[in-house]
């Protein structure tokens, strides 16, 4: 481990500027010069580099550290630089030194010896450095007594006349008030010249990590890191810890953290927090029981002191940088290795019992049920019959902050063998109510259980409720419908618009739309009056609608839909991200891409902030189908390989058909032929559709099952694998995209199997007759109608609307059913010029497939394609890159971090680390500093170019 190849990584900023100030003094310019950071920021290190400047030019170099309030007597760091100055300076320090030890030898009209000394030394200093360029460094200038400061003011006013350099590192400090800020704001016109060292970027914490170990750093390593908040004294006490416990391995990205809990440099904390008082330290670690956010009020509370009492505490934390006023109020650590140190110094049984002390504490004080659910979840034994208590009086409040906090309580105490009948089923009800909010699918038959135990009419409703929206998560619509209309048959008026909103969702998703609307409408009807009013149940019905109708209309049912699911949300997540998933994809439709980007970015964050993982996934199904659409699949199939995999439900069907779609046509038969082995093998391959999944769950693998059977020249039963999808779900108004009926009408019409034809034309017309401003559904329209009619008119127009709703697919098969049209009606050069047009979209997705499938077409009516490149994308370097890649590669040369990155881009930060690992890989090159490098010299290129 090579430490000080690190030491002045993100510091060579100012490392140039402090070399340029000694340069400026060894040729007669005085200056002078402040080095400000936090502890750990590196300050020292760099005036060795002004000492070893200094060596370098011959310049005089006097130094020394000032020391902390209590030193013997006054001006001892000038004293101390004037040991090294040689024989006239030496002298001047006995002389001050014995003014102030006797008071012998005072001036006439001085006060004091302190006085008579400060007024002489700085003239005693300035005079051999008028004849000598000299460099005076003063590091932790902040602890320098106020006599000192006054001579240092001194000498700052001579350096513009004489060549002296002062340099002088300190605390970063607010710069309005203290003895150090008013001596600056007196310095001559100029001033000082102030160098700040910030913490290192992401992209520095990286570099440093890379010298120190001697190899890039993986992403888990880099997440354990970035608890160092950037300051390199940590960052080189963590990887020390890592080193010395072995802890470290090669991996594929890089030197990567090992499996385990990874060891903390709780010595090296220890030492730096050192200096605090006892009653300071102490105080400081049941802080760090509290986590990384805590106000005084809730230390005192455990602490079991008045908050006056701990003012002394804070105001040493504060001056030594280790705590800070957080965004929010409270206080919090400045570096969660600090926090994480202190805790793991802690022996464990302390630590355990400490929480729990906490944890009452908390409670007594009236701190909110997510704070003293986080004392009592770190405690090693099963929860007491005080936790239980307060677990079944706090539950709902628990339960609406923090339910997987619940969940995990609720599972620790009925994991005890002497629970108590009544304590068991209170228990259980906490752990399935938990499980509910986050939507985690296979919970439903377990409320089901719950609900059979319930006597209360109202407690019923409610369970009822859950037990409908968990099976519709799950795909299991059919008895999400029978509960439906069985609690609708019970007559429980408070509930009556919920579940008449759920029973037209659910009609919808079985394809009985005129039904469906009509329970949508009665639906609307009974939220409208008092006793009805109901945000879940107007939310779903206007879900509904948006469903039935499209395009702007569809959007503004969104939207209303949208403000009724707030009000809901924090019984149930659910509503509000299926109606900004459906949002988005309508805005697709309308053409309106970079907001649809924003609307699904929302439902993302929307999704993870409730920590429901079950709505997650249909996030990642939403981004892949656009993607897909977009010609984007390599960002599609990123999506669709998610790291937690994909749980049994509609979201799981979808997303294993569409990456077995994408694979097959790129004609890798045995990948896409394994994705659907996952569907089938999961017996999802009939579930119907489900809210905010595009294009239904069946669609997809349907689609790619037909593909491989027209590739081994089986058209006939390709079509006859699609025509289950022209049942009552493609009725008017069913709210469905439709852009696989192109795929029908165009098998169809090659078989004779005119009717199938028909209807599929039929439906893409009604669908896009019920949206007229959707793009995507007039583009879907005129595609089946150019295709029927073998008119190259429609098509035309189709793939106008395609380009203006950024769908590269749809526009890809409609220019080459052009083409097949257009030398069905003789011209040969004109159908040459649209294959030619399809195959460039076709070799930009890496759609083998298609591009034999279109050759093929073309070549049975005399049309081969025309003289033309490869058009293949490179392997290697920077032209290998997709366009997302390449954004992705800028963004990280600029310093952005995998967050910052997917959030200008509204990726998912785990797909934007798949997409730098590739980048890693095209490039050549180990880190992301080495990314940096090459995107500047592409820079270069391109200018020089220009």
């Amino acid at each position: 481990m090579d430490g000080g190849a690190s030491v002045y990584v993100g510091r060579e900023g100012p490392i140039r500027d402090l070399r340029d100030g000694v340069r400026a003094v060894a040729a007669g310019r005085g200056g002078r010069m402040l080095v400000e950071g936090e502890p750990g920021s590196g300050r020292t290190a760099l005036l060795e580099v002004v000492a070893d400047e200094a060596a370098r030019l011959g310049c005089r170099l006097l130094r020394a550290t000032a020391h902390e309030p209590g030193q013997r007597f006054p001006l001892r760091v000038l004293l101390d630089c004037l040991e090294s100055g040689g024989e006239p300076l030496a002298a001047a320090r006995a002389e001050t030194v014995a003014l102030l030890e006797s008071g012998t030898g005072l001036p006439a009209g001085a006060t004091g010896p302190v006085t008579a000394a400060t007024d002489g030394l700085a003239e005693r200093i300035l005079g051999p450095c008028r004849n000598s360029p000299t460099v005076l460094v003063v590091d932790d200038l902040q602890w320098a007594d106020a006599p000192s400061l006054a001579v240092w003011r001194r000498l700052g006013e001579a350096a513009d006349r004489v060549p002296l350099l002062l340099v002088a590192a300190s605390r970063t400090a607010p710069h309005g008030s203290g003895p150090l800020a008013r001596l600056l704001v007196r310095l001559p016109a100029g001033g000082t010249t102030v160098l700040g060292l910030p913490p290192l970027t992401a992209a520095e914490t990286a570099r440093f990590a890379e010298r120190t170990v001697g190899a890039p750093a993986g992403p888990r390593l880099l997440r354990h890191l970035a608890a160092a908040g950037g300051n390199p004294y940590y960052l080189r006490e963590m990887l020390g810890a890592l080193v010395r416990a072995r802890a470290l391995e090669n991996g594929a990205a890089g030197v990567e953290l090992a499996a385990g809990e990874a060891p903390l440099p709780v010595r090296a904390v220890a030492e730096r927090l050192g200096f605090l008082p006892p009653q300071a330290l102490t105080a400081l670690r049941v802080a760090a029981l509290l986590g990384d956010r805590f106000s005084v009020a809730e230390l005192a509370a455990v602490q079991r002191c008045a908050p006056a009492e701990l003012d002394g505490a804070v105001a040493a934390w504060r001056s030594a940088g280790i705590v800070e006023e957080s965004a929010d109020g409270p206080l919090r650590f400045r570096h969660a290795v600090v926090r994480a140190a202190l805790r793991a110094g802690l022996p464990g049984s302390l630590r355990s019992a400490l929480h729990r002390q906490a944890a009452e504490a908390l409670a007594g004080a009236g701190a909110p049920a997510e704070r003293v659910a986080g004392q009592l979840l770190p405690v090693a034994e099963r929860p007491d019959a005080w936790a239980v208590g307060w677990l079944h009086r706090n539950a709902e409040a628990l339960l609406r902050a923090d339910p997987e906090a619940a969940v995990r309580l609720a599972q620790r105490a009925l994991d005890a063998p002497d629970r108590d009948d009544r304590d068991r089923t209170a228990l259980e009800e906490v752990l399935v109510a938990g499980r509910f909010r986050l939507r985690r699918p296979g919970s439903a038959d377990a409320v089901r259980t719950l609900r059979g135990r319930a006597a209360e009419p109202g407690r019923r409703a409610t369970l009822t409720c859950w037990l409908v929206l968990d099976l519709i998560l799950e795909g299991r619509t059919e008895e999400a419908l029978a509960e439906a209309e069985e609690a609708l048959a019970a007559d429980c008026a408070r509930s009556v618009g919920r579940f008449r909103a759920l029973r037209a969702f659910l009609l919808w998703a079985g394809g009985r739309h005129r039904e469906a609307a009509e329970a949508a409408d009665q639906a609307l009807v009974a939220v409208r009056e008092p006793a009805g009013a109901d945000g879940l149940a107007e939310a779903y019905a206007r879900h509904t609608r948006a469903l039935l109708r499209g395009g702007g209309e569809a959007l503004a049912e969104v939207e209303r839909g949208l403000a009724a699911a707030r009000r809901a949300a924090a019984e149930v997540p659910d509503a509000e991200v299926g109606l900004t998933l459906l949002g988005a994809r309508l805005l697709g439709g309308l053409g309106r891409t970079d907001e649809a980007r924003a609307w699904l970015a929302s439902a993302r964050a929307l999704a993870a902030g409730t920590g429901a993982e079950g709505l997650l996934p249909r996030v990642d199904l939403l981004s892949a189908t656009l993607h897909y659409r977009a010609g984007h699949w390599d960002d599609a199939l990123k999506d669709l390989a998610p790291a937690g995999g994909w749980p049994a439900g509609p979201a799981a069907v979808a997303a294993h058909g569409l990456a077995a779609l994408v694979l097959g046509s790129r004609d890798r038969p045995g990948d896409a032929a394994e994705r659907l082995a996952s569907v089938r093998s999961a017996g999802l391959a009939d579930v119907p559709p489900d809210a905010g999944l595009p294009s239904g769950g069946p669609v997809f693998p349907l689609l790619a099952r037909a593909l491989p059977a027209e590739r081994d020249g089986r058209p006939r039963e390709a079509l006859e694998i699609l025509l289950p999808l022209l049942g009552p779900a493609l009725a008017a108004g069913s709210g469905e995209d439709g852009d696989w009926l192109p795929e029908v009408v165009r098998l169809a019409v090659a078989e004779g199997v005119t009717d199938r034809a028909e209807a599929a034309v039929a439906a893409a017309g009604a669908a896009a007759e019920a949206a007229p401003d959707d793009r995507h559904r007039q583009a879907v329209a005129l595609h089946c109608r150019g295709l029927l009619g073998s008119d190259p008119q429609p098509l035309r127009a189709a793939l106008a609307h395609y380009a203006a709703c950024s769908v590269l697919t749809g526009r890809g098969r409609a220019v080459e059913d052009l083409a097949v049209v257009t030398a069905a009606r003789g011209d040969t050069d004109g159908a040459r010029a649209h294959l030619n047009r399809a195959l460039d979209v076709y070799q930009g997705l890496g759609a083998a497939w298609d591009i034999a499938r279109a050759d093929a077409r073309l070549r049975a009516l005399g049309v081969r394609r025309g003289r033309r490149g490869n058009g293949r994308r490179p392997k290697n370097g920077w032209a290998a890159l997709t366009p997302t890649e390449t954004k992705i590669a800028l963004l990280v040369a600029g310093g952005r971090s995998n967050p910052e990155v997917a959030a200008a881009l509204f990726l998912s930060p785990r797909t934007v680390q798949t997409h730098v690992s590739h980048i890693l890989t095209k490039l050549g090159v180990r880190s992301r500093t080495e990314i940096a490098r090459q995107a500047g010299s592409l820079r270069t290129e391109r200018a020089t170019d220009e």
